[in-house]
């Protein structure tokens, strides 16, 4: 199940702004593979679960190539950190 898999980092992270993000600064990657890891985790799973979080996008989304998913998680990660940056969403 989404979401609960590997000690997520945050429980407050919008699903649409990470991969607007993520396919901004990675606009070669395909949309269809962002949307479904960030699906299949509903949070990004900390640097530190990477080989499980790796071997579970193996198994569940066989589509998604280790290095296209290190990529995504990547991206996903450092979206989580500046959203996480007081100064993030002040206008």
């Amino acid at each position: 199940m989404p979401g609960h898999i590997l000690f997520a980092m945050d429980d407050d992270l919008d699903l649409a702004e990470a991969a607007a993000y993520i396919l901004g600064e990675r606009p070669e990657l395909d949309e269809r593979q962002v949307w479904a890891v960030l699906n299949e985790f509903g949070d990004p799973p900390p640097a530190s679960s990477n080989a499980l979080a790796l071997e579970l996008v193996k198994s569940a989304l066989p589509d998604v190539s280790p290095r296209i998913a290190r990529r995504i998680l990547g991206e996903w990660r450092a979206y989580a950190s500046l959203v996480d940056e007081p100064d993030w969403d002040d206008g």
